[in-house]
């Protein structure tokens, strides 16, 4: 087993490594970019060095970690006429003060620079007027300069944080054409769900696929169902399907559509997340086929009450897993005290936010909405 995990916040860019080979288990880390700083230890079996890794993970995943497929670059906020160093990932910005170059002017500016066709990752971040402004004059600049562009193997279209742009504020637009000048890319990361499609694609080199939102419609889960068979390669799937409050329309039919025939043959971690419908999600996966295959499960941030939690204790495929998060939660406390013992630190079972008042008045949330 090896995982790789990231954390950026601001200027702090750390990443954080362990691979289990027999009773050890070789944790490495750092700062992105440097070899960082190697331990190992030894376990009296394998079955306790892979208990103890997971209980790691669990623990970095609360920090604020995220799963990468692979480690990626440090990141760089490009400002007009910067030298490019192909050595880093590029984020591109553009806020609404008086003089602040829009996102297309930063983007014109970086293919004129030396270099710049070498680099292999590209973030694009808040752009002006992200709240009513779709990203649709991103992408299409994206798409008429996709020579310049044609090194970049990994996107992050919406890196936006709260402060700047609420989740379900962000406007976000049709990816078919992106997709198709793109088809080489082997990670995708999308924030926000509003006005979001992606048509049909193929994307066999596509190792990662996070698409975060507070709601997204169903025509996107279609698109990806009706896709996935290209998604051979895919290693990282995550979906956060939001509220109705903010626009989720999507149905357990849709859902299921998605995990039907076989699909993801190379997937590791599936994460179906931050749902009203986290019940119907949970009870589509009952000892489905899929999990004889990934590692990690996480139905984390959703609506998952008491019948999603005995679906849970009935799904014997689920002992398989290597992790299991089930954090932020609507379950009954007998139920949430049976999965911990059966799951040990293979699982992780916190409470709603909104526990006690949700349970006494049956009012229930999602953890990202708004």
């Amino acid at each position: 087993m090896k995982k790789h995990l990231e954390f950026k916040d601001g200027s702090s860019q750390k990443f954080w490594e362990i691979s289990v080979d027999g009773n050890n288990h070789t944790v490495t880390y750092g700062k992105i970019g440097t070899q960082g700083t190697q331990k190992t230890k030894t376990f009296d079996s394998e079955e306790a060095a892979l208990k103890d890794a997971n209980k790691l993970i669990a623990s970095k995943e609360k920090k604020g970690y995220k799963a990468v497929s692979a480690p990626s670059r440090p990141v760089k906020t490009y400002s007009l006429n910067d030298k490019v160093n192909p050595e880093y990932a590029y984020k591109f910005i553009s806020y609404e003060y008086e003089d602040d170059p829009e996102i297309l002017e930063l983007l014109n500016s970086f293919i004129k620079q030396e270099n710049s066709d070498e680099v292999e990752e590209i973030i694009i971040g808040m752009w002006e007027e992200g709240y009513d402004k779709s990203s649709k004059h991103i992408l299409d600049f994206l798409v008429e300069h996709k020579d310049r562009f044609s090194n970049v193997k990994h996107f992050y279209i919406g890196d936006i944080e709260s402060e700047e742009n609420e989740i379900s504020w962000i406007q976000q637009s049709d990816f078919e054409d992106f997709l198709k000048a793109y088809s080489h890319i082997e990670t995708l990361r999308i924030k926000g769900g509003n006005g979001l499609t992606m048509g049909n694609f193929d994307l066999p080199n596509l190792k990662l696929l996070t698409i975060q939102s507070g709601g997204l419609d169903d025509e996107l889960i279609q698109n990806i169902a009706n896709s996935k068979n290209s998604l051979t390669s895919l290693e990282y799937l995550e979906i956060w399907f939001g509220t109705s409050d903010y626009g989720a329309t999507v149905t357990k039919e849709t859902v299921q559509k998605l995990l039907a025939d076989k699909p993801f043959p190379s997937l590791q971690h599936l994460g179906l997340m931050n749902s009203e419908i986290q019940d119907d999600i949970v009870l589509a996966l009952e000892n489905h086929e899929i999990l004889d295959r990934i590692k990690v499960l996480d139905i984390s941030m959703g609506v998952l009450k008491k019948e999603g939690g005995e679906s849970l204790l009935r799904n014997e495929k689920l002992d398989q897993l290597d992790r299991l998060n089930c954090d932020f939660h609507y379950m009954t406390e007998e139920q949430t005290d049976s999965l911990r013992k059966r799951f040990g630190s293979k699982g992780s079972f916190e409470y709603s936010d909104y526990y006690e008042d949700a349970i006494e008045d049956e009012w229930y949330y999602v953890e990202v909405g708004e």
